[in-house]
């Protein structure tokens, strides 16, 4: 059995490691990318292919790790949404129509929020 503190420095590692990754990835990165060129210390959110919500690193790295921990977040038994159903305490993040993956109610509100001041994130906008 594992000790709750290694669990808890693990998982802090892992957003550490991610965020890293993010602020060097490839939004981030020198060069044009037109007209969905981040400002400076955002980054694609790239939940999903296409995303190009300009986001914190933070924010992205969050949105990967909770790519990949929704499929433990789903209710095994099904429910009202059949196999979309979330556990209790998870709901839908919908980043985007149709975005099932399940996220804390305080991620799902980040992600409308973060949707909501997309525009005024990119480098053209004023």
């Amino acid at each position: 059995m594992l000790n709750a503190r290694f669990v808890a420095f693990g998982a802090a590692a892992v957003v550490a490691v991610l965020s890293a990754f993010a602020a060097t990835g490839p939004a981030a990165a020198a060069g044009a990318y037109g007209p969905d060129t981040c400002r400076q210390g955002y980054v694609w959110r790239e939940a999903f292919p296409g995303d190009h919500v300009c986001v914190t690193p933070a924010q992205r790295a969050r949105a990967k790790a909770d790519n990949y921990q929704g499929q433990y977040r789903v209710n095994p038994s099904g429910g009202a949404y059949g196999r979309d159903t979330c556990r209790n305490g998870y709901v839908w993040r919908e980043a985007y129509p149709g975005d099932h993956v399940c996220v804390t109610p305080a991620q799902r509100a980040r992600a409308r929020h973060d949707n909501s001041r997309a525009t005024g994130r990119y480098e053209n906008s004023y």
